[in-house]
């Protein structure tokens, strides 16, 4: 290794996460080490934590790299909302019909739920409470702490300042909690027409069932009742407009959640319309039927738990408003794609704006560390809720403005075909539609050789761009029959994907995340899988917008490079302009460079640094993409733009983190647990019996046992022993810790 004696080390130091919040002012808040269990790491926990930089200094020497805690109420003056999301997104839709993000400063957690950060009340003693407000809901007040930012896993959703606390809220946590009770519906009274006997006793029971599931399970108990009785129906034991009347009229009777919004019968009549005629497909009589508590239509409510058994909304978060302020082309791009849209998908189109400008602009610029515009993006939308619309605009667009050849294939054969394509073109698009199964084809256990290569390769030119890529040597490489090499100077190979929750999220988890590939994506995961549908306009392509993208292939007019024939040359290289930083935009590249430092620090060895490391280099090419749309004659990377460059690039990693923390494993052993705990979570609470159907008998009860054995171990799981009311055995329900 050498001689190291040269070396100071006392002089070498790594900075800790702490150091980022110390200011000119010192440290805002007293703060004390915490370990990734978020336990303090202390004696006294969060008693122990100060503010003076000497004492803060002296605990994090002793645990290197902590996480920061903050004590709340008075020894902070900070009050924190927890909106959180084991309970499924019932808490952060509250928020967000309360738009609380957008009035307060709010922190993103490891877990995806929100801190929401309010001043302390001065003389009101608010301490912390659990569901107060309602399900998914806690506080941290006098004797509690949280964990804050720069923590791994913790970021900055926003930039304000911490608020007062709303009176409407400050009320409901100062009034009296009414004393728990249960609510018992009336039993619906049985028919003596339109039916068997046994038919009409079971839809007054199905009926009641309805009125009556608590909250969290009436969405799953009208799908299991309307299930049922459809079988019946099809059996000839209820006549279809009785059967079919009383479950709709049961349904339009449930009580709406408190703080959740209410019901709305066209919502009601769909949903019991449907589990209606999926359980018609099935009929059932009372000769096949016995009373015994079986649940003859677990195959149907598994179909609807493979389903649902989905990453929520919460995967991708919410989205600041501020990542959607872009100016320029990216602007005219996103404006036009959702007002054309069916179903609009603004943060979809801002995915393809970015991806089409990186391509555009491929071999013309360049940051001055040298990065060029090249990216990989991917949207996560489901089947019909518009992921389409937004690469037809990107074809319709080159199309008008003659662009065509900057557009590659929608699929790619092997590497060779790919460098060959860039061969031809050396900055090109590619517009991948099930992008999920094209990255599980290529980084899958089964992958063949040929589809390895494409991934290997697709990974060469993420940061070959600023230089060659060496093409295949072949045997005979004579001028008369050989095949000679074919090398492609800064080729700038960009991607556009989209994928539905399902494929994307199965390709995370079949591939391997420290290989380094899913790590480049810049994935985008929207607010809502189905926005309202809209009349889309039919309108063609604006002139605006034609000419907007010939300006940025036409590069700065400012720039007079050696050779102009060289910029899309493949077999020489290119000589791009080299796109400024202001002065104000360095502190800023520098920050987002402490917060990639800090998560490569705090989770070494794992393969989160393959997904943190590109970070900043994403920061920078999205900073320098939007300064290129805003103005292609004379780009600058600015404040702004560095800025938004960061929060965007962080987002997309969390979206990607939060969905491998769920669905990635490094053995099968881990991947059963984490399906378990995922079914744990997509139901609220799940018997040994319900996990098993929510994922479609995928493992075996042997499996699902010790994967329950294991999360139970590791305490992401509680269990319950449940009695029921009358006669019959417990039983055992799980719920996420």
């Amino acid at each position: 290794m050498g001689n190291l004696d040269f070396i100071d080390w006392n002089a070498v130091s790594v900075p800790e996460p702490y150091e980022e919040l110390i200011g000119d002012l010192g440290i805002p808040y007293p703060i004390f080490p915490c370990g990734k269990n978020k336990a303090p790491l202390t004696r006294n926990g969060y008693k122990d934590a100060s503010a003076d930089p000497a004492r803060v200094a002296e605990m994090f020497r002793a645990c290197p790299g902590a996480r920061i805690g903050m004590p709340t109420g008075r020894a902070s003056g900070i009050f924190v909302i927890d909106i959180d999301i084991k309970d499924g997104p019932a808490a952060v839709d509250w928020m967000v019909e309360h738009d609380l993000q957008n009035q307060t400063k709010c922190v993103r957690t490891q877990s995806g739920g929100y801190h929401l950060w309010y001043r302390m009340p001065q003389d009101i003693d608010l301490r912390n409470t659990a569901s107060r407000l309602m399900r998914g809901v806690d506080t941290r007040g006098n004797g509690g702490y949280v964990l804050i930012p720069p923590s791994d896993g913790y970021s900055e959703w926003n930039t304000l300042e911490p608020e007062a606390l709303p009176s409407w809220l400050l009320d409901r946590l100062l009034a009296r909690p009414e004393p728990a009770h249960r609510q018992i519906a009336a039993a619906v009274p049985y028919r003596d027409k339109g039916g068997t006997p046994y038919g009409l006793k079971a839809l007054a029971e199905e009926c009641h069932s309805i009125r009556a599931a608590p909250f969290g399970q009436q969405e799953r108990t009208l799908n299991s009742s309307a299930l049922k009785i459809g079988a019946l129906v099809a059996g000839e034991e209820i006549d279809e407009g009785v059967a079919l009347s009383d479950l709709l009229a049961a349904a339009k009777g449930m009580p709406s959640q408190p703080g959740r919004p209410r019901w709305r019968p066209q919502d009601v009549d769909a949903k019991v319309r449907r589990a209606f005629h999926d359980g018609m497909r099935n009929p059932r009589g009372s000769g096949r039927i016995v009373d015994d508590g079986t649940d003859y239509a677990a195959p149907l409510l598994a179909a609807i738990d493979a389903r649902a058994n989905l990453p929520e909304r919460n995967i991708g978060a919410l989205i600041p408003t501020s990542i959607m302020a872009v100016d320029g082309f990216l602007a005219d791009f996103v404006s036009y794609t959702v007002r054309t849209a069916r179903r609009p998908q603004p943060f979809a189109a801002l995915a393809a704006g970015i991806s089409l400008v990186s391509a555009l602009a491929g071999r013309k610029y360049r940051s001055g560390s040298d990065l060029w515009t090249n990216l990989y993006t991917v949207s996560i939308i489901d089947s019909s809720g518009g992921k389409d619309h937004a690469r037809k605009v990107i074809k319709r667009l080159l199309a008008a403005a003659g662009l065509m050849q900057y557009l590659g294939g929608e699929d790619i054969a092997s590497g060779t075909a790919l460098h060959t394509s860039l061969r031809i073109h050396p900055a090109k698009l590619f517009v991948l539609d099930e992008c999920g199964d094209f990255l599980k084809g290529i980084l899958g256990a089964k992958a063949s050789a040929h589809k390895q290569q494409i991934a290997r390769r697709l990974k060469e030119l993420y940061t070959a761009s600023g230089d060659v890529v060496l093409g295949t040597e072949y045997a005979d490489q004579s001028e008369k029959n050989g095949r000679p090499r074919e090398d492609v100077y800064n080729p700038i190979a960009s991607i556009c994907g989209t994928s539905t929750p399902a494929q994307f999220w199965d390709a995370v988890a079949g591939a391997s995340l420290a290989d380094g590939l899913m790590g480049r994506f810049l994935v985008f995961v929207p607010q809502e899988n189905y926005p309202p549908l809209q009349d889309g306009e039919i309108v063609s392509i604006p002139d605006s917008l034609v000419d907007a993208a010939k300006a940025i292939v036409a590069g700065s007019q400012k720039h007079q490079p050696l050779n102009l024939r060289n910029l899309m040359n493949s077999s020489e290289a290119a000589d791009p302009y080299t796109v400024p930083f202001a002065a104000q935009a360095l502190p800023e590249k520098e920050r987002i460079e402490r917060r990639q430092e800090t998560l490569l620090k705090q989770n070494e060895g794992t393969y989160i640094t393959s997904l943190a490391g590109r970070i900043v280099e994403n920061a920078v090419k999205l900073a320098m993409i939007r300064a290129v749309s805003r103005d292609p004659q004379d780009p600058v990377i600015t404040q702004q733009d560095m800025a938004w460059g960061g929060e965007l690039s962080l987002h997309c990693f969390d979206a990607l983190r939060s969905g491998a923390d769920r669905y990635a494993a490094d053995n099968e052993g881990q991947a059963r647990m984490k399906m378990v705990k995922e079914a744990i979570r997509t139901a609220g609470e799940a018997t040994p019996r319900l996990i098993l159907r929510a994922l479609g008998m995928k493992i075996s009860v042997k499996e699902r046992d010790e994967a329950l054995s294991g999360l139970l171990e590791g305490g992401w799981v509680t269990c319950e022993e449940r009695k029921p009311e009358g006669r019959g055995r417990p039983s055992l329900v799980y719920r996420i810790a």
